[in-house]
């Protein structure tokens, strides 16, 4: 191996003229906080590869050796690194150095600059330094090793494996076989701790001097420190995994092929849900959600999510998805069967907010019936969950919208279709959800998705401005400007070239932080921008002018269309109707409109094609009753997600809670409410819990599930937030925490009336903002009957 010396402040003030000395840190601490005198500057982030594998990567030796060469470094200078402190970044350079062949001595500065600083003089500003050098850097080789290596080292006793991470995270995950030995368990105040008592731990360990050595970390930085001071203490056999944990927990098995996985069902259908687990272990259910099957919490059943590209659906394929769900999504007695809810009965599915299709109760023995009837009619389950390119969401009236700039539909077909199946794609990071739209009204929600394409002209061409790393759930995030045009025919690359910046630089570890909103937020937008173009196939042009001018919230009424006709938007309260009701969609679709249905973004559904002349007759159908097309405003704009019901995350009910609050609020706003113009819909949307499923912080009244103590034990509660407004990327100010939801259908009425009190024409939204916190609260709480406690405000 390289050798790599640990040297302290007093030996450097005796050596420094006869070596290079490299400050890893940022240009602001090496310039403004101050640096050891005549240290030239190589900042830590530069030490990567830019376009290929996890942030951290070695850079190419191209790369490298301009670094060094810019800092008049040739390959035989003797090096010194530090960083703020024990050097673990600074350790990072000398092992780049190691593997990219660097022939002079390399020495770690131990306590970096923080004990240079407490003894020695320093200097600000950036240094004159050497004439740019000459640097000849090879092929990355020894100590860096590859999964290959890794792999043959769990399978044998001569080597040892090391996870220098912490315990904690080491009990979360490691690879088999490893030993725990954490970078930061060697130092102390900063510096390595006595020589001998870093023996001793080693010892403890089986970490004998004369044996091979394999260390691992996250992303190869932490390992670097530790591949130091094992170097500094004569160990001759260390090497380092270069894609470290990450790497192997994306390849760790074919288990996430979508192919592979189908079969997986098929083989265990007739043996059952117990057979397929105790052959594969409960962890088979996690990866079964990139196939759309996603375990409820009932054990041995399934919700099946159907993808509905754009919530575009034939006729044929509609009726298949209701017969489906009035056959298969039936609940067993000893879950109450028929009876089991007493909102909606049996057999229903629910049309979500990107435009899929859930149904619940699926049992294992029944999908591979349920995948042959879907693949004769064209419709799929793959990747509708899990972290994959989850369905594309659009414009529920692309090609039908007289103003619209281009239909936005066959743009997610066809990146449905680049992605469907594909292996690379099937394990991302996170999940990775685009929107693309061609209207003006932002009907697909960009500002909210992974990546979100809105109508755009320039030079004369039609085409999107996109946007990148919108977000809701924890930590939200509205989507930024990505500064691009792309036509049509670059949407594919460009969707792939962002989901492998994600592959590339996205985490497979920290499921809570992450999802591409916080990569685009921790990277910069210009930086995100750089790697993805690093990746397309074509070369970026700037935005063009944006051709959206408002924001629309559902497609519920009877509108006309670009050829005379009219589209008919019904109404489907929080998205969740009888299979047998579906399938009568698909009847009426064929009988008055042009053979389609479509399901939107509110959980509605649409008949396109419908005759001018025919509109009153189809009205009078029973379901269209039923699903109205005029609603009152609040069961026009409620929303809800699947909740307690069947979702282990949920802790409240939601799906006939939110239905009934609507009803009852409707109730009061026909006969009491005198406020400012009718709106056409009041937006309330209900979450089960945190993570967001029904898009609260862009509702008008958005709420979250919440368990609430009291004296007796417990009671449902919701967290109360006022004024989300999409349409000026304004998410809801969180009000109250853990509000019962007893009064919430008061809570509403007090806040309404507040509102119309004060204002007639203002938007709801923008009274919010203007409106004091502590009033907001006093109205939510009713404050004199209230113990209800205020949340801290968004920032």
């Amino acid at each position: 191996m390289s050798d790599v010396s640990v040297v302290g402040p007093a030996w450097l003030d005796d050596h420094r003229d006869e070596v290079a000395v490299v400050d890893v840190r940022d240009e602001n601490s090496y310039e403004s906080v101050g640096h050891v005198p005549g240290a030239v500057n190589v900042p830590y982030e530069a030490i990567r590869d830019p376009t290929s594998g996890t942030a951290g990567h070695l850079p190419t030796p191209a790369e490298f050796a301009g670094l060094c060469a810019e800092a008049g470094i040739d390959e035989e200078t003797p090096i010194v690194a530090y960083d703020d402190g024990p050097g673990v970044y600074a350790a990072r350079l000398l092992l780049t150095a190691a593997a990219l062949g660097h022939e002079g001595e390399l020495y770690l500065l131990d306590g970096g600059y923080d004990d240079w600083s407490d003894s020695y003089e320093t200097e600000t500003g950036p240094v004159e330094g050497d004439e740019a050098a000459s640097y000849d850097a090879d092929e990355p080789g020894s100590p860096v090793v590859g999964r290959e290596r890794v792999e043959t080292a769990v399978d044998e006793d001569e080597t040892v494996l090391v996870d220098t991470r912490s315990a904690a995270e080491y009990d979360s995950a490691h690879i088999p076989g490893a030993v725990q030995l954490g970078w930061e368990d060697l130092v102390a105040d900063g510096s390595l701790k006595d020589r001998e008592e870093i023996r001793r731990m080693l010892a403890d360990r089986g970490l004998d001097a004369d044996r091979e050595i394999v260390l691992y970390c996250n992303t190869a930085r932490r390992l670097s420190h530790t591949y130091a001071v094992l170097s500094e203490l004569g160990y001759e056999s260390v090497y380092a995994y270069e894609g470290s944990l990450t790497d192997w927990i994306r390849e760790e098995s074919d288990d996430w092929s979508p192919e592979g996985l189908e079969q997986q069902v098929r083989e265990y259908a007739d043996e059952g849900f117990e057979a397929l687990v105790d052959a594969h272990g409960d962890g088979v259910l996690d990866r079964l959600k990139l196939i759309g099957l996603y375990h409820q919490k009932q054990r041995g059943y399934f919700m099946l999510r159907t993808k509905v590209p754009g919530g575009n659906l034939t006729a044929e394929q509609a009726r298949v998805i209701g017969e489906v769900a009035d056959e298969f999504a039936t609940a067993p007695e000893e879950y109450g069967g028929a009876e089991q809810n007493a909102e909606f009965g049996d057999a229903y599915l629910d049309i979500t907010d990107r435009q899929d299709i859930q149904m619940h109760w699926i049992e294992l023995e029944d999908v591979p019936e349920i995948w042959d009837r879907y693949d004769e009619v064209g419709l799929t389950t793959m990747q509708a969950c899990g972290n994959s390119v989850r369905n594309v969401v659009a414009c529920p009236v692309s090609g039908l919208d007289p103003e619209e700039e281009l239909d936005a539909q066959s743009v997610a077909d066809r990146v449905t279709e680049r992605f469907l199946g594909d292996e690379h794609y099937a394990n991302l990071p996170r999940k990775f959800k685009v929107s693309v739209t061609g209207c003006h009204e932002n009907c697909a929600r960009a500002e909210i998705n992974d990546l979100g394409l809105l109508p755009a002209r320039k030079d004369g061409r039609v085409g999107f401005n996109a946007k990148i790393g919108g977000g809701l759930s924890d930590g939200p995030r509205i989507a930024r400007d990505l500064d691009l045009f792309v036509e049509p025919d670059q949407v594919v690359d460009l969707v792939e070239a962002a989901a492998d910046f994600f592959i590339d630089h996205g985490s497979y570890l920290d499921t809570a932080v992450n999802r591409l909103r916080f990569l685009v937020a921790e990277m910069g937008v210009e930086t995100v921008r750089e790697e993805i173009e690093a990746r397309a196939s074509f070369e970026f042009e700037s935005a063009g002018e944006g051709l959206t001018e408002r924001y629309r919230g559902d497609h519920v009424g009877v509108h006309e269309q670009a050829d005379g006709n009219r589209y008919v938007g019904l109404n489907v309260p929080v998205g969740r109707m009888g299979g047998a009701e579906f399938a009568r969609l698909a009847d009426l679709a064929e009988q008055y409109g042009n053979g389609e249905v479509r399901v939107t973004l509110n959980q509605n559904a649409v008949l396109p094609g419908v005759a001018p002349d025919e509109v009153e007759q189809l009205r009078e159908d029973p379901v269209v009753k039923r699903y109205s097309p005029d609603p009152g405003p609040f069961t026009r704009g409620v929303l809800a997600c699947t909740g307690k019901e069947y979702c282990t995350y949920g802790i409240i009910n939601t799906k006939n809670r939110a239905v009934r609050w609507a009803r009852e609020l409707d109730e009061w706003y026909e006969q009491e409410y005198d406020g400012p113009a009718d709106p056409d819909a009041i937006r309330m949307h209900l979450s089960g819990c945190s993570a967001s499923c029904a898009q609260p912080q862009i509702a008008d009244i958005g709420l979250r599930g919440e368990d609430r103590r009291t004296i007796e034990g417990s009671e449902p509660a919701v967290d109360v937030g006022l004024g989300g407004d999409l349409g000026r990327e304004r998410f809801i100010d969180w009000i109250v925490g853990s509000h019962p939801t007893a009064d919430l259908p008061d809570a509403v009425r007090r806040v309404l009336d507040a509102y119309a009190a004060d204002t007639e024409d203002e938007p709801f939204s923008v009274w919010v903002e203007q409106t004091p916190r502590e009033r907001l609260f006093d109205l939510v709480t009713d404050r004199a009957e209230s113990t209800a406690t205020p949340t801290e405000a968004d920032d």
